[in-house]
């Protein structure tokens, strides 16, 4: 819109002053429209490009290779929840049966005990013993040097070194004139 154009329709100068004025003010707000937009729109093309590039990635990827990896690593974690699982139960197996074989059976030397025993027919739940009385016992009656006897130690009384003691100052005096001791 131009002044001129005002003019020749028959507008007085003062209207067109004042008609210029609130179309100045809606161009200015379209013109921070159009900016906030040009912004936005500048914003969404690089996020669109950003994207086009995930995308080109993601073609070039090999997705059941990745699957099947991951599906590896989790047997992987599996197994190795498993095992350590395993070695924390031999570690208390071990730990109960020394334990037992120590207090309950008096067992003098642990090693040479658990030589002679089948560990595979004992077993260990809720804190006890299956089948290891039933393999200890015959252990004990034919190889009873391996634990502690219910039977209280005999006393050995030592001597008391036979040593003269004398008292008599006479006999002690003819001892020393005599050169003993």
């Amino acid at each position: 819109m131009k002044t001129e154009d005002l003019k020749k329709i028959g507008i007085a100068d003062e209207h067109i002053e004042a008609i210029m004025k609130l179309h100045g003010s809606d161009i200015e707000g379209h013109k921070a429209t159009i900016t906030n937009l040009t912004g936005e729109r500048d914003t969404f093309k690089a996020q669109a490009d950003e994207a086009g590039k995930q995308i080109a990635g993601f073609k070039g990827m090999d997705i059941d290779g990745i699957k099947k990896a991951a599906s590896d690593w989790e047997a992987k974690a599996k197994q190795i929840e498993a095992d350590s699982a395993a070695q924390v139960a031999k570690v208390k197996f071990d730990y109960a049966l020394e334990k037992e074989l120590q207090q309950t059976y008096k067992v003098k030397d642990v090693v040479a005990v658990r030589a002679h025993l089948k560990a595979d027919a004992i077993q260990f739940a809720d804190d006890k013993f299956i089948g290891l009385k039933e393999q200890i016992e015959p252990l004990k009656s034919e190889k009873d040097f391996l634990f502690e006897s219910d039977k209280p130690q005999p006393r050995i009384v030592s001597g008391g070194g036979n040593q003269t003691v004398i008292t008599d100052p006479i006999i002690a005096s003819m001892r020393q004139a005599a050169g003993l001791k």
